[in-house]
């Protein structure tokens, strides 16, 4: 009788073991990829982020700024390549949310809650996380701190690059102040101005545009500390960083070589 009573009590034992074993699995499981999805999230909830939002109809470009406590929503009524709208606005775009309506001052925390959920919306560069903490970042910033431009067909360049400026200048690079030189090392006549552009409208400082010696690599070389300016040029451009102990004519040289000409995102 003991002896069955202790076959019940070892089965029951070993039931119980098996299923928290099952559960420390799952829970173990969900808490690894807990911590990757945060690690992989993009916003910071410090630094300016940039969210391209499409539909079949319009693009708006939209700037979350920590920093300033502000969004910047640039509505482009124009025709253009909607898969290289980095390459056509001159900007570093984060990441890309495919919706169904136009992204406005009163509705863009509600679109980024639609699209914080699976299976809802298309979303390129960032995670739901993100999503999520941009939508809560949105709903604390008033009416007034959220600004809406336009982009029309009839603008001429120096207006477009004054629109491009005031909406997605980086309040961080700007502060920095850091000075710049780009080497054209590919041989492509106006590579160097394009990327010059593209520093210039989110407040970066280029002071020399220079064609070198043609080579294949690419570099970003800067003098001093690593900044904030240097870790976001060299994540957008794909391009390693490198110290160096001589002063060059700036502070950060970005040369672009010629096996960079395929994969260029400006």
């Amino acid at each position: 009788m003991r002896s069955k009573k202790k076959a019940k009590q070892s089965n029951l034992n070993l039931v119980l073991f098996f299923f928290a074993f099952i559960l420390f699995l799952i829970i173990g499981s969900f808490t690894v990829k807990s911590i990757l999805y945060v690690k992989d999230s993009k916003f910071d909830g410090t630094n300016n982020f940039i969210v391209a939002f499409v539909d079949k109809n319009s693009e708006s470009v939209v700037a979350f700024s920590p920093i300033n406590n502000s969004i910047s929503i640039l509505k482009v009524d124009q025709k253009i390549d909607k898969n290289n709208l980095s390459k056509t606005l001159q900007i570093p775009i984060d990441a890309v949310v495919k919706i169904d309506q136009d992204v406005t001052d009163k509705n863009v925390g509600s679109v980024l809650l639609k699209s914080s959920f699976p299976l809802e919306v298309s979303v390129e560069g960032m995670n739901k996380l993100d999503c999520l903490r941009l939508f809560l970042f949105a709903k604390g910033v008033g009416l007034g701190s959220i600004y809406q431009r336009e982009l029309t067909k009839n603008i001429n360049d120096a207006q477009k690059s004054t629109l491009l400026s005031l909406s997605f200048t980086d309040p961080a690079i700007y502060r920095e102040n850091q000075s710049i030189q780009i080497v054209n090392a590919a041989n492509i006549y106006g590579l160097g101005a394009k990327l010059a552009n593209l520093i210039t409208n989110i407040g970066g400082t280029v002071i020399l545009i220079s064609t070198g010696e043609v080579g294949e690599d690419s570099k970003i070389v800067y003098y001093g500390k690593k900044t904030y300016t240097i870790d976001k040029l060299s994540q957008f451009l794909g391009i390693p960083a490198q110290s160096t102990n001589s002063k060059g004519v700036a502070d950060v040289i970005i040369t672009i070589g010629k096996k960079k000409v395929n994969n260029l995102s400006f």
